[in-house]
């Protein structure tokens, strides 16, 4: 035997075997192109113009470490520990004249966007990752999931993230506990989201407590750090917002029911606070010696979010019917009131829905904004929702009426109506009418749409859509106006889970005049609409 044989003998008998993972890709690009106008006081208006690319990728991995393969070879029972992986990435890059351009402040003064609107950075250059997390479950005879890394959190209203770990464990039934802790998402985190931003606050803008002469004495201000200012295209270098940096610690806990097929209960509790800026510079940078971003008397920490929730749904069934009435409300401890709230009821028979429903909200917002100062209209609606989707077609209409709180009106009421229905016309061939209209507090909308659309065969799609609606405001420049769109959009199947769609778009009113929009999506994990 020569010794490359013997070499090759002895390979073979060392190799293990390659294991393969199963996974989960989805892969999409965005290309947009259209124009802003930008509107002037004196001499022509400006258009300016949004060249964004934007491309996601979702990523799952199952069975790292195929420990869920070995026990079905092994034709052992499927429980025990099972390893995955779930991210979505998101590229975000716009190199047109309306983020990269710059903006009029006063006759004299001009600025760049982002300066003027830092949030502009998320679409200029973003790497952003919405979530994404090693996920470890199936221990302790399956009752207990464990997700490191970017992991989501809902209370039944908003979605947000946290840079930490994430535990749900399943008690005797019918009860399951989860509980998160880590750092809130934000736009400055490793990566960050600015969506994942708690409303009410903003990059710009940004001011802090300048010392007077007098002990106690002193003002708010712009914040100056005596600094020459360094252009750069990617980051706002003008302001500086020292408090959007801070990390936010953020831990949650909810107690839900599991495995109960016809009652399901959730209760959560979430609170999330940050420290206060101290000096951001040396002490005798300005007239008199700084003592902080803030007063002195400011608390060392402060809470930016704490929210107390209750959500339950039930459903029972009556013959063909099935009634699944609903609850929630949401308490904010910072605020001291409740700020959203619904109650409904689901009802169906065969193809029939029908979904009466109450709903509440009042604005809150981010502990550090200062729209806390300020009084917000809450509002009540009451809606009433219809559908009927048998096979060849399906109608939608829903009714509303709304109430605003504390405007100081007795006529404050808003409502409408809007409705809906789509037909299969022939073997290639789809239909669609839409309608609304609403008036009251706030202003008036009178319009509808009419779309089309053409299914040859599985590889094509083409639709049209053509939108005309009237406006009226109760005040303003503008009192009564008409606004029309018209849509034409298409798909074509490359290949297997390949697929290039297009869209394009025209609007025209009397306000912004002629608008454009072309939209290009290349998809990598398409399926076809049957």
């Amino acid at each position: 035997m020569t010794g490359a044989a013997i070499a090759l003998v002895a390979l073979v008998a060392l190799a293990r075997p390659a294991r393969a993972y199963e996974f989960w890709l989805r892969a999409e690009t965005f290309g947009q192109a259209y124009q802003l106008r930008d509107y002037r006081l004196s001499g022509p208006d400006l258009f300016l113009g949004r060249r964004a690319f934007s491309e996601t990728l979702a990523l799952r991995i199952f069975d790292i470490g195929d420990r869920a393969a070995d026990r079905r070879r092994a034709h052992l029972p499927d429980r025990g520990l099972r390893i995955s992986w779930q991210s979505y990435l998101r590229v975000d890059h716009d190199f047109g004249t309306y983020a990269n351009g710059k903006i009029a402040l006063t006759t004299s003064l001009r600025r760049d966007a982002l300066d003027v609107i830092p949030e502009l950075g998320a679409s200029i250059a973003n790497v952003s990752l919405l979530y994404g997390y090693l996920e470890l479950d199936g221990m302790f005879d399956d009752r207990l999931r464990v997700e490191l890394g970017r992991t989501l959190a809902d209370d039944g209203w908003a979605t947000t993230a946290v840079d930490g770990a994430r535990a749900r464990i399943e008690l005797p039934q019918p009860i399951a506990i989860t509980a998160s802790a880590g750092l809130r998402v934000r736009a400055a985190s490793p990566l960050g989201v600015a969506a994942y931003e708690l409303d009410g606050t903003s990059g710009a803008g940004c001011r802090e407590f300048v010392e007077g002469t007098m002990p106690g004495s002193g003002t708010w201000q712009l914040i100056d750090r005596s600094r020459t200012i360094t252009n750069t295209k990617l980051t706002s270098d003008y302001e500086y917002c020292p408090q959007r940096e801070v990390s936010q610690p953020s831990v949650g806990v909810t107690i839900a029911t599991s495995r109960l097929r016809h009652f399901g209960a959730e209760l959560g509790y979430r609170r999330t606070w940050s420290d206060t800026v101290g000096l951001i510079g040396p002490v005798d940078r300005l007239r008199n010696p700084d003592l902080g971003l803030y007063p002195g008397a400011a608390p060392a920490t402060g809470v930016n979010e704490e929210r107390l929730w209750l959500r339950v749904n039930g459903e029972v069934r009556t013959g063909t019917l099935a009634i699944a009435p609903y609850a929630g409300a949401r308490y904010s401890l910072l605020h001291g009131k409740v700020d959203r709230g619904e109650l409904g009821v689901r009802l169906q028979d065969g193809a029939h829905v029908l979904e009466p429903a109450i709903e509440y909200f009042s604005p809150t917002f981010d502990g550090d904004s200062i729209f806390n100062a300020f009084s917000l209209a809450s509002t009540v609606d009451a809606r009433l929702g219809y559908r009927y989707t048998p096979a060849r077609f399906r109608v939608l209409a829903d009714a509303w009426l709304r109430r605003y709180l504390g405007v100081g009106r007795d006529d404050a009421y808003a409502g409408g109506v809007d409705a809906g229905i789509e037909r299969v016309l022939g073997a290639t061939w789809r239909g669609k009418l839409d309608g609304l209209a609403d008036t009251g507090y706030g202003g008036r909308r009178i319009g509808g749409g009419a779309e089309l659309a053409w299914h040859p065969d599985i590889n094509h799609y083409l639709r049209g859509r053509l939108l005309v609606l009237g406006l009226r405001e109760d005040g303003g420049l503008v009192r009564d106006t008409v606004t029309s769109s018209a849509v034409v959009s298409t798909t074509w199947h490359v290949a297997e889970q390949v697929a290039v769609h297009g869209i394009a778009q025209v609007d025209y009113d009397d306000v912004h005049q002629l608008q454009t929009r072309v939209l290009a999506i290349f998809d990598l994990a398409f399926r076809p609409e049957p």
